[in-house]
């Protein structure tokens, strides 16, 4: 009788141990699998690139960076609308911020021209719309207007995203990065890459983003 219960007692000994040592195992995996998901890369978010027309002298083209498209804004109270990020008259841009609109919107050039290698973003030196001055039509002599822009992205001689050589009537870009602050304070980083199609036909805007930018 003793050593049956004595056999009883022994099995239920073993029980609880290896009941023991289940719980001490998975809480072990749990704390590892944690560990690992801390310990783990972030997903790098692939750059996309995007190829519109941008003839008009007067209808601005307005991109939303949450919706990865273009949005349909009111031409005449686009300043008042949060759903879009950035917006494009040729080859003025605006932003959604400043004299342009109600957003957070600002833009910094980093002045690298590798995507790969902005990895931060600077707590200082973003610059919102202000006052700029765009062609208001084709013919010659030209007209200008003005109206909100970013200074930024202004083209010009040694600034901002394209130079026109009008000797040699041609393009060129500097490709450098700027980081854009969206309407909503979240961030984009992206690269003007072009003013012309395959044909060389100007008014075709072509750039390269990477959203959300953290």
């Amino acid at each position: 009788m003793t050593t049956k219960n004595f056999f009883v007692s022994g099995t239920c000994l073993k029980q609880g141990m290896m009941a023991i040592a289940i719980v001490l195992s998975s809480i072990s995996f749990t704390a590892c699998s944690d560990d690992d998901d801390k310990n783990a890369p972030e997903t790098e978010v692939t750059a996309k690139t995007v190829t519109f027309e941008a003839q008009s002298y007067t209808e601005w083209t307005y991109f939303s960076f949450a919706k990865g498209d273009f949005v349909t804004v009111d031409q005449e109270n686009y300043a008042s609308d949060m759903n879009w990020d950035i917006a494009f008259l040729r080859f003025n841009i605006r932003t959604n911020g400043g004299e342009s609109g109600k957003g957070q919107g600002a833009v910094l050039d980093t002045k690298e021209t590798d995507l790969n290698k902005v990895t931060s973003i600077p707590s200082t030196g973003f610059i919102t719309d202000s006052k700029i001055s765009v062609m208001a039509s084709g013919g010659m002599p030209p007209k200008y207007v003005e109206t909100a822009g970013s200074p930024v992205f202004k083209v010009g001689e040694n600034q901002g995203w394209a130079f026109y050589n009008y000797m040699a009537s041609t393009w060129s870009y500097n490709n450098n990065v700027f980081i854009v602050r969206t309407a909503d304070g979240l961030y984009a980083k992206l690269i003007m890459k072009s003013f012309l199609n395959d044909e060389d036909k100007s008014g075709h805007i072509t750039f390269e983003y990477v959203y959300p930018f953290k």
